[in-house]
């Protein structure tokens, strides 16, 4: 190869790359024109790389984001189970209404693969629509919806009535599920009243920078880490507990500052809002357990019975913890009549048959849902030799071998109880269980890489809004199109991936802080031209309505 084409390779390289940076630091294309920049850039390159122009940049992205999606086309061509998991986003300001499509399934490996496909305008948000997007997404990579056999969404009705239309499962996001809990909480009189000073607190550090720099300060000094409270968006999952938990640590702090004794409670309701964080904080942290993307469906209801476990501790025992048992069993009843998350546990051998977790008759109603789930052709199987009938000895031995039963889903659920009842294996993950134990369970083995591909929630798509808003929101950044945001997030996705397989992070991979969600927020607040983001469906599903009892309504509230 010659120099000169090797300089042009390098050069090529370097502007995919230079193109990544773009995409993923929310920089924009015309940056790339700042003379300075191009200045530094023949610098550290001793001239060899010519600095693209911002229209460059943009090909680039747009040329990756093509090869990123053909990538997927050919990784799932084999795929024909999967889980779909979508979520909408609403901004009304751009009149940008889309959904985005992430798939998960289990390879041939026995390893999840969750991938993020697109996102696609809706002109409305109604089921057609919505579904009229999710398969022109999925064919543009050759599959079919007819091959899916789960959503993982929120309550919306439009994704439910999606579902229903198509015949397929749905598993309601637990992170949201789990913060509609909090919610119906968050409505008791009481609580309402110290959220509100929490709130009042957080709005006027957002306001006022040079107090919230000195209590921070102050309360680095006296070891405390947390951060300030500041004021979050209402789709924050648990927002509320963040709020109440980050006003307690800066408390003493706040006491010092004479410009901020104006938010000092009193000591009943320091008291209070000490035992509400103490009732939510399991709430909260089964969301960050479960938000992951290595979560499993199947870590829904023993999650679900841990938080019930905290929640009706005796060191909780008041009449407050008594209001949010109530909530909780209201909301958690339907979660437990899920075919998919009962079945989707007994293939966890981590809690397969565990009496702390489901009765015996619910592991017995999770054995013959499992059966649905069967599509075996057991005929398929050779069936026992025919022994010619005779009086010897060596055609009795055989003809008794010949009466051997023949494999079926009973023959691997009789034996996968007692390998659960005798010596459960230690192995952490379900899918590592499964892979090594495939040939001992032929029947089990393909249901369970059907009910694992589906995670806890769908937390995923959740992190693929938060990246539009920090695309839609910048100053310069306003104006861009449907396609030049899809190629974005598909090239910010595509490297965030490319990290995790190296096992390389930056600050990018992780969740948005508390101060950066803030920023936007108290500047929308403060726009008069901006209104906020709506929800981009209601929650009208009855199965996943909880009603509050009479008594939280006179206190507070309707039921949501």
């Amino acid at each position: 190869m010659k120099m000169d084409d090797i300089v042009e390779e390098e050069e090529s390289d370097a502007s995919d790359v230079l193109a990544r940076s773009f995409a993923t630091g929310l920089i924009p294309f015309r940056f790339s024109e700042n003379p300075e920049f191009r200045k530094f850039v023949k610098i550290v390159s001793n001239g060899r790389i010519t600095m693209p122009n911002g229209r460059k940049i943009k090909n680039s992205i747009q040329k990756q984001a093509v090869n990123h999606l053909e990538m997927i086309s050919k990784k799932v061509q084999n795929v024909r189970k999967f889980t779909i998991l979508t979520d909408g986003y609403t901004n009304l300001k751009r009149d940008f209404h889309f959904y985005v499509l992430h798939i998960a399934f289990v390879n041939e490996l026995f390893e999840r693969e969750i991938l993020f496909c697109s996102i696609r305008t809706v002109p409305k948000g109604d089921a057609i629509s919505i579904g009229s997007a999710i398969c022109t997404m999925l064919a543009e990579i050759g599959l079919k919806i007819s091959d899916c056999t789960a959503f993982a969404t929120d309550a919306g009705s439009p994704l439910v009535s999606l579902a229903k239309n198509h015949q397929i499962e749905r598993v309601h996001c637990s992170c949201h599920f789990f913060d509609l809990i909090i919610k119906d909480f968050a409505k008791v009189k009481a609580i309402q009243k110290i959220q509100e000073k929490a709130q009042e607190f957080a709005r006027y550090l957002a306001k006022h920078r040079e107090d919230k720099k000195r209590l921070k300060t102050m309360s680095m000094e006296n070891g405390i880490e947390e951060p300030v409270p500041l004021p979050l968006p209402e789709t924050r999952w648990a927002g509320i507990y963040n709020i109440l938990k980050n006003f307690l640590a800066h408390y003493a702090t706040l006491k010092e500052l004479s410009t901020l004794q104006r938010f000092i409670l009193k000591p009943e309701q320091i008291e209070l809002m000490e035992h509400t964080v103490q009732l939510l904080k399991p709430l909260h942290d089964a969301i960050m357990q479960l938000e992951r993307d290595s979560s499993f469906a199947s870590e829904v209801l023993p999650t679900i019975q841990w938080v019930k476990n905290k929640i009706s501790s005796p060191t909780t025992t008041t009449t407050l913890s008594g209001k949010m048992k109530q909530i909780f069993d209201s909301r958690t009843k339907m979660m437990y009549s899920n075919r998919r998350l009962l079945c989707s546990c007994l293939l966890d051998h981590r809690f397969a048959y565990n009496l702390d977790i489901l009765a015996s008759w619910e592991w017995e109603l999770a054995e013959n849902y499992l059966k649905l789930y069967d599509k075996t052709e057991i005929t398929a199987h050779k069936p026992p030799p025919t022994i010619p009938r005779d009086d010897t000895l060596d055609s009795f031995f055989l003809s008794s071998a010949g009466k051997k039963q023949i494999d079926d889903l009973n023959t691997d659920l009789t034996s996968y109880k007692a390998l659960m009842g005798s010596n459960r294996p230690s192995t952490s993950s379900p899918l590592a269980f499964w892979a090594s134990n495939q040939n001992n369970f032929p029947f089990l083995a393909p249901i369970a890489a059907e009910l694992l591909s589906t995670p806890a929630s769908a937390a995923t798509c959740e992190r693929t809004f938060s990246r539009c808003s920090d695309f839609l929101h910048q100053p310069k950044r306003n104006r861009a199109s449907v396609e030049t945001l899809n190629s974005l997030l598909t090239v910010s996705e595509m490297a965030r991936s490319q990290r995790q397989a190296a096992n390389v992070f930056d600050s990018d991979d992780d969740e948005v802080t508390e101060e950066e969600e803030t920023e936007f927020s108290v500047w929308r607040e403060e726009s008069e031209e901006i209104p906020a983001e709506i929800p981009h469906e209601t929650e009208s599903e009855e199965r996943d309505q909880a009603q509050i009892p009479a008594e939280f309504e006179e206190e507070g509230g309707e039921s949501g």
